[in-house]
């Protein structure tokens, strides 16, 4: 009997043979997964090559480059992830790119044949090896810390800076860097060293000058902010990198006129599939009235990079605020402060819509509603709070009513200055089907059901509310 037996790989060396063969047929994206799964049973170096190449030649330029990226921030050992940046922009056809990760390569390995091979193939001429040499080191240093700053590792980001060489710490590029990640961090004293240095030294850098203004909206300075934004509205960027940074920075600061002016021509010129440049052209196209255009820029954008919430979800959010909460929380009733606050928790993405306005507000109020808001926001346990707010959360989910909430933190209130806790579905419950009774035909039955109550604590409920004239 011969019967041909097919062996199923059992470790990372099968995987990768099986994504080897597939590499040699071209099958690029077939191989991803068994390379994937080689990875997981054994960290090589030269797994990790070959998925970020058969990413790149399946289309997949920016996560294969992710890929060795991640390597290099997590290896002691990474020179041979820069010989293969430098491959795949040469073979993608960007020479600056390849040159740049090259030379770094070069400088990690002493690797002499390679660096004949750059100048060949670049056909490069320079005036000073040193200077390229820096040029390449300061590029690197600069495209790492902008993946781990976009993906939210501000931390790792500026360990990065602070690992290179000193004359490239030094340089501005470098300082402003780090001054933007400080300032992400809400490290103002230690952004605002740096940018007041970096403003001594030039009073035009652009960078230090957009960075400087954020530092003062951040930190309430008024007068000193609108003078620093007068100045950027003023300013006339000499390259590309300038505008961009300039664009941004006054789209955040609602200058989209202004933003856009910048803007728009880049995207026009490149079509950069930039998430910063896409969600700032969304907001000032909406703002400024056009909003076909933001909508077409926000499809754009969450086709890559699932940002949220949009232009239109902000504006919608911000009126609801305006009409709905903010008269609660200027309220002289501390309950219907409450009910404000509680409101304001419940909005999908409220760290994002909140104006520094509103929190500067929020900031001003009484010590109970403090409270809550830490209770809310940073999650301190406070069992009196917690008790009328999961009577809140469980009402919300039936009727938003202001007046039904109302009447439940005035219950909860009573509640609680009886040492009554245990029983916040029951009381909730019961708070509901008073409200409701008077405009619409409910049973008790019902209600108990909407709560997964049986009747007898419902009822329960009901005659200690009777009983205590609550």
């Amino acid at each position: 009997m011969n019967e041909k037996i097919v062996s199923l790989p059992v470790d990372a060396d099968d995987y990768a043979h099986i994504a080897q063969k597939k590499i040699r047929q071209q099958l690029y994206q077939d191989a991803i997964p068994y390379l994937e799964k080689a990875i997981r049973l054994n960290s090589r170096q030269d797994y990790y090559i070959d998925l970020a190449t058969c990413l790149v030649k399946a289309g997949k330029t920016e996560e294969g480059v992710h890929i060795l990226f991640e390597r290099i921030v997590k290896e002691e050992d990474f020179a041979v992830y820069f010989y293969q940046l430098s491959q795949i922009y040469t073979e993608i056809r960007e020479p600056n790119k390849a040159f740049l990760y090259g030379l770094y390569y070069v400088q990690l390995t002493d690797d002499q044949d390679y660096f004949d091979t750059l100048k060949t193939t670049f056909e490069v001429t320079y005036t000073s090896q040193t200077a390229v040499e820096a040029e390449s080191t300061l590029y690197v240093a600069q495209q790492l810390f902008q993946y781990l700053f976009s993906h939210g590792r501000i931390d790792e980001s500026i360990d990065w800076l602070s690992s290179q060489p000193v004359h490239i710490q030094e340089r501005k590029e470098m300082r402003n860097l780090k001054a933007m990640a400080y300032l992400f961090m809400s490290k103002y004293n230690e952004a605002e060293a740096l940018l007041e240095q970096l403003l001594t030294e030039d009073e035009t850098d652009i960078h230090a000058l957009c960075h400087y203004t954020l530092l003062l909206y951040n930190t309430h300075q008024h007068e000193k902010f609108n003078h620093y934004l007068q100045r950027l509205n003023k300013l006339h960027p000499i390259n590309e990198d300038e505008s961009f940074k300039l664009g941004i920075v006054l789209s955040f600061l609602k200058q989209y006129s202004a933003s856009q002016q910048l803007l728009l021509p880049i995207y026009k010129k490149k079509n950069l599939k930039n998430a910063q440049l896409l969600h700032a052209l969304s907001f000032n196209y909406f703002a400024l009235g056009q909003e076909k255009e933001s909508e077409e820029m926000w499809r754009k954008l969450q086709s890559f990079s699932k940002a949220s919430p949009s232009p239109k979800e902000v504006h919608e959010t911000s009126q609801f605020i305006e009409k709905d909460i903010v008269p609660l929380l200027h309220s002289d009733d501390r309950h219907a402060r409450i009910v404000g606050l509680f409101k304001l928790s419940q909005l999908p993405y409220k760290e994002a819509i909140i104006s520094k306005e509103l929190w500067d507000q929020l900031e001003q109020m009484g010590d109970y509603e403090k409270l809550y808001l830490s209770y809310i926001f940073s999650e301190l346990q406070l069992v009196k709070l917690d008790f009328i707010h999961q009577g809140l959360v469980l009402l919300w989910q039936l009727n938003q009513s202001t007046e039904l909430l109302l009447s439940w933190v005035d219950k909860a209130q009573a509640l609680i200055e009886l040492n009554e806790l245990k029983e916040v579905s029951a009381y909730t419950a019961a708070c509901y089907y008073l409200y409701m009774k008077r405009t619409a035909a409910i049973s008790v039955q019902h209600c108990a059901e909407l709560f997964h109550l049986t009747r007898y604590r419902l009822n329960k409920a009901l005659n200690f509310y009777k009983q205590n004239n609550i």
